[in-house]
């Protein structure tokens, strides 16, 4: 951690606000179980220049409080309603806050945006605790799916009749 923090500081002022160089900092701060870190750094760069790659990593983050996350987050909803890793990262940021309903919504207009394999995984698990089992297995099979279409061109076998 100290080693990471010394070049982290190393670098100039400019370079700390490039968005790129901010996301490979926050990922290794995450990595070492820094999340309340990582999420502070994040946000001030959201805030300097919004980015989806940073948007993205800010919901894998468990920061020190996590409703405050979540309503800094739905504050960037305001200029970025159509961002579906901004309506991914508000899902996921209401299952850390337990707000299931919500959490659903985000995760559902996620996919309207666009079929993404996380949104699918993350909407099938809660889908899945809910007691919905057959759209989180819909889910699941389409989140398998968007991450290797070779999955879908191999035939199927027919199910035996009883």
């Amino acid at each position: 951690m100290q080693s990471l923090e010394r070049a982290w500081q190393q670098l100039t002022s400019a370079q700390r606000q490039e968005p790129q160089l901010v996301l490979a900092y926050a990922e290794q701060l995450r990595q070492l179980g820094a999340d309340a870190k990582a999420e502070e750094a994040l946000r001030g760069a959201i805030k300097r220049a919004y980015d989806s790659h940073l948007i993205r990593l800010y919901g894998l983050l468990r920061g020190s409080d996590p409703a405050r996350q979540l309503k800094f987050a739905e504050g960037w909803l305001k200029d970025h309603p159509g961002d579906a890793s901004l309506l991914l990262t508000l899902g996921r940021l209401c299952l850390q806050n337990s707000l299931w309903g919500k959490a659903r919504d985000y995760l559902e207009s996620s996919l309207q945006v666009q079929r993404n394999p996380e949104a699918c995984a993350e909407l099938a698990r809660l889908l899945a605790q809910l007691g919905d089992t057959e759209r989180s297995n819909q889910l699941f099979q389409e989140g398998l799916g968007l991450l290797d279409n070779r999955l879908l061109a191999s035939p199927l076998p027919v199910p035996a009749r009883a």
